[in-house]
C-alpha cells in the first residue's frame, strides 16, 4: 500500500531533502505553512503529517491542535531541536503526537519510525473497518429480526379474522334454528361489523375509542342472540379514549366471556369494562358452561403474544372471588 505523507516546513531545502529520500516509497505532499497544509488535507487523503515545530506565525504543536478535530485520523509527527523540551511535552499532551523527530534527522532512523507508525496506522484502519463491518452486520441482523417479528405479528393478527368469523357463524347457526328473522337481521349487521373489522385489522395499534366503537357493534350482534341477558357496563373517562391497544384486544376479551359462560334468564352475564391507572380491566362473573364451544386455540395466548411484540408489560388473566379478570396495558402511541 502506498502511503501519503504531508511534510510541513518553512525551509525549502528541508522539503527538497525529504522528498529526495522518500518520494520512491511514499506519495509526498509538502507546504511551507500551516494554512497551505490545511488546504492539502482538505483535498488529499493523507496518512501521515510531519511538521516542523518552529515556523513563522505558528508552531507545529499549535498547527496540530488546530487540525485535530477536523482531521483526527492521520498520524502526527513533529520535528524539533534538543532545546525544545517544553515543545515535546506540549506535542504529546496537546497535539496528540505519535513521535517527535530530533534535528537533524537521520534517514534510517526516520524510515524505521515511519514504518512502525504506518504499521500501527494500518492496524488501526483495519480495526475501524472491522468495527464498521460489525456494526453493519449488527444493523442488518436487527433489521432482519425486526422484519421477522413484524411477520410473526401479522400472522398472529391475521388469525383473528377466522377466529371472529368462526364464532359469529356459530351464533348465526344458533339463531337460524331458534329465530330465523333474527338470523336475517344478524346477517345484515354482521356484514357491517365485518367490513369495519377488515378496515382496522391492518393496523398495529388503534385508539381505545375505535376499539370501543367496534366492541359496541359486536355486542349489538350478540344481544340479538341473548337479549337483555347480556349486559355490558363501560366506565371509561373521556381522557383515556385516545390511548391505544392492539386491534380486537377488547373484542376478544368480551367474546371470550360470552363464549365460555352461561347466558340465560336465570344467569344473565354482565361484563364490566373500566380503567385502572394505565390498564384496561375487563371483568365478568364466572358461570361456566357445562360444555364449551370448540376453540381454535388462539384467544388469550394470541393476545399475550401480540402484546409481547409491542410493550414489555404483559396482559394478565386471573380468577378472583368468582370473577374472571383480564388486565391489558394501554399504550401511548409513539
Amino acid at each position: 500500500m502506498a502511503y501519503s505523507i504531508l511534510y510541513v516546513d518553512d525551509e525549502p531545502d528541508n522539503i527538497l531533502a525529504f522528498k529526495a529520500v522518500f518520494r520512491r516509497q511514499y506519495t509526498i505532499f509538502s507546504t511551507q505553512n500551516a494554512e497551505q497544509a490545511i488546504e492539502v488535507l482538505r483535498s488529499e487523503p493523507i496518512d501521515l503529517i510531519i511538521s516542523d515545530q518552529r515556523m513563522p506565525h505558528t508552531t507545529g504543536v499549535a498547527f496540530f491542535e488546530q487540525i485535530i478535530d477536523e482531521f483526527p485520523d492521520p498520524i502526527r509527527m513533529i520535528l524539533t531541536g534538543y532545546s525544545d523540551v517544553q515543545a515535546i511535552i506540549d506535542a504529546i499532551n496537546k497535539g496528540k503526537i505519535y513521535h517527535y523527530i530530533t534535528k537533524p534527522w537521520k534517514m534510517e532512523e526516520l524510515k524505521l519510525v515511519m514504518d512502525k507508525a504506518f504499521e500501527m496506522y494500518s492496524l488501526k484502519r483495519q480495526n475501524q473497518q472491522l468495527e464498521e463491518e460489525r456494526n453493519t452486520l449488527l444493523i442488518k441482523t436487527i433489521q432482519q429480526e425486526k422484519n421477522q417479528l413484524l411477520a410473526q405479528f401479522e400472522t398472529l393478527k391475521n388469525q383473528l379474522s377466522p377466529h371472529f368469523l368462526f364464532n359469529s357463524m356459530n351464533a348465526l347457526a344458533s339463531l337460524i334454528a331458534t329465530n330465523p328473522q333474527r338470523a336475517i337481521d344478524f346477517t345484515g349487521h354482521f356484514s357491517k361489523v365485518y367490513r369495519s373489522m377488515l378496515e382496522i385489522g391492518g393496523e398495529t395499534l388503534i385508539s381505545l375509542r375505535e376499539e370501543l366503537d367496534f366492541v359496541q357493534s359486536f355486542v349489538f350482534l350478540q344481544q340479538m342472540r341473548f337479549g337483555e341477558n347480556l349486559q355490558i357496563q363501560i366506565e371509561i373517562p373521556e381522557a383515556q379514549l385516545n390511548t391505544c391497544l392492539p386491534p380486537f384486544a377488547l373484542q376478544l376479551l368480551v367474546e371470550n366471556a360470552i363464549k365460555h359462560n352461561i347466558i340465560s334468564d336465570d344467569k344473565p352475564l354482565t361484563i364490566t369494562i373500566r380503567i385502572e391507572e394505565d390498564w384496561l380491566i375487563v371483568r365478568n362473573t364466572l358461570q361456566r358452561r357445562g360444555s364449551t364451544e370448540p376453540s381454535t386455540g388462539i384467544g388469550l395466548k394470541n393476545l399475550a403474544a401480540r402484546y409481547a411484540y409491542l410493550v414489555p408489560h404483559k396482559p394478565t388473566f386471573s380468577e378472583i372471588e368468582g370473577q374472571f379478570v383480564a388486565r391489558v396495558p394501554l399504550i401511548l402511541e409513539g
